[in-house]
């Protein structure tokens, strides 16, 4: 018998000016298509992101981040990734 497809957790992340945006947990096949499109660590961080946030986020909302917003949130994906987003 197949195993039903386990239901993503979400956890909701706060900016710093109070907007939040809610973000799935990756698949395994979401990161593997990350990796495959790009060996940049930010740009995976990026592509990660804007699809974990169900495109609420992207690349220009990312790009204009501060950088300690944008410290908190590569923490999330390099959790998930285990690359190193360097500051």
């Amino acid at each position: 018998m197949a195993l039903k497809k386990i239901e993503i957790p979400r956890t909701e992340f706060v900016f710093s000016d109070g907007q939040t945006v809610e973000l799935k947990a990756p698949t395994l096949a979401l990161i593997q298509s990350v990796q495959n499109k790009t060996k940049d660590e930010i740009e995976q961080a990026k592509l990660m992101l804007i699809e974990m946030s169900d495109g609420e986020m992207d690349k220009e909302f990312l790009n204009s981040l501060p950088m300690n917003e944008w410290s908190e949130l590569s923490k999330r994906v390099s959790a998930f990734m285990g690359i190193n987003v360097k500051n």
